[in-house]
């Protein structure tokens, strides 16, 4: 492995027993030394980082406390720095290089968290890919996690079109149909990714939800139609404007189950031609509080998700799942260059805090009214 010279210390933030994040704690340590370094790990200087909500709800989770072992724990996912140092295995990635990336360690030391001046990241719970040169470092980090997770529920198996679908809409002699989906929470982090790439990559029609606020913003986003949940009967309006072939898709960045019994009405059927028929994919899960735990780990306490899961991969109703991130594809990553800079992919920052200022940049995301990432400078550049 090549190791730079180390600065003598640096400030990471990190956190102790929950409940998170009124145990975080800003700590001043000395770098990894080189014998440390794993041949599958990178040494980054963050430069940027972006909170997430699961940074809070895996912290707080019982279990996590169990699996914890000892404290303290290292904090944060999505970061954009440079490469200080790397293992004998990391051969597509040089010392000096910009990059960004997420990445997933939560029962690793102080080490392996991005709100730290310095980070170790394992690539192999990482996705990381050369930062493009004109992305500017505040988006960069903000991009990976949410985007993954749009790129994530717009591809198989999670979506799966109907040979009817049109894949050039613009086309007029085509006499296939342009597929239509539903983005409830259009405005959420994940969500206005979802509503961009249906729309720039794959052309669909999209509907979606949001407060009355993000109404506008949400049709700026590519939105065709725009549902103010505040104002209007979401599964009423869903219903009025299903199209007759159905919903290939209802993507859910919310949570609840308000949908779910109205479900095999609103999306395509199973046929023949179509055996998958359309789905409802949900990143969030029955729970609706802010501060719990989402995603596929309610399989294992919430018994009728799982239920329903089966059946619809069983082929018996419609498909449902609560999706596990594909973090591994590098190859979407590496994309977002150029769908910024070409395409016109929109990277909405809620709001930009100092590295002294983790806490509050934490209360700003807990109070569920961030629309956009919020971002740590934890380098000023």
């Amino acid at each position: 492995m090549t190791f730079p010279e180390a600065a003598p210390s640096f400030r990471a933030w990190t956190h102790s027993t929950p409940p998170f994040p009124s145990t975080l704690s800003l700590i001043q340590q000395s770098p990894p030394k080189p014998a440390d370094l794993r041949p599958h790990e990178i040494l980054v200087e963050v430069v940027t980082a972006a909170l997430n909500p699961v940074d809070v709800q895996l912290k707080n989770l019982p279990i996590f406390r169990l699996a914890a072992l000892k404290y303290p724990k290292g904090i944060g996912c999505d970061f954009a720095g440079r490469i200080l140092g790397k293992g004998a295995e990391v051969k597509d990635l040089q010392i000096g290089a910009e990059v960004m990336g997420m990445t997933f360690n939560p029962l690793g030391g102080i080490n392996y968290g991005t709100l730290s001046e310095i980070a170790v990241i394992d690539m192999t719970r990482s996705c990381v890919v050369a930062k493009p040169p004109a992305l500017p470092w505040v988006q960069a980090a903000a991009i990976p996690l949410v985007y993954l997770t749009a790129k994530t529920l717009l591809s198989p198996p999670y979506l799966v079109l109907p040979p009817s679908a049109n894949p050039d809409p613009t086309d007029a002699s085509s006499h296939r149909v342009q597929p239509t989906i539903v983005v409830l929470g259009g405005s959420s982090s994940v969500g206005q990714y979802v509503v961009q790439l249906a729309k720039k990559q794959l052309h669909f029609k999209v509907i979606a939800t949001c407060s009355k606020r993000s109404v506008d913003f949400v049709k700026e986003l590519g939105a065709d139609e725009v549902i103010d949940y505040t104002a209007e009967d979401v599964v009423q309006r869903v219903k009025e404007l299903r199209p007759a072939e159905g919903y290939v898709q209802i993507i859910d960045c919310v949570g609840g189950t308000d949908f779910l019994p109205h479900i095999p009405s609103l999306v395509s059927p199973r046929t023949k031609a179509y055996p998958a028929g359309g789905s409802y994919q949900t990143i969030v899960g029955d729970k609706t509080s802010r501060l719990a735990m989402g995603g596929s780990i309610l399989y294992l306490t919430h018994p009728t998700m799982l239920l329903r899961m089966l059946k619809g991969w069983a082929g018996i109703g419609y498909r449902y799942s609560c999706i596990m991130l594909n973090a591994t594809r590098r190859d979407w990553l590496a994309q977002v260059g150029r769908l910024v800079h070409d395409e016109g992919l929109r990277v909405e920052i809620d709001s930009e805090w100092k590295f002294e200022e983790v806490e509050k940049a934490y209360e700003k995301l807990n109070t569920g009214k961030a629309r956009g990432k919020v971002v740590v400078h934890v380098k000023h550049e």
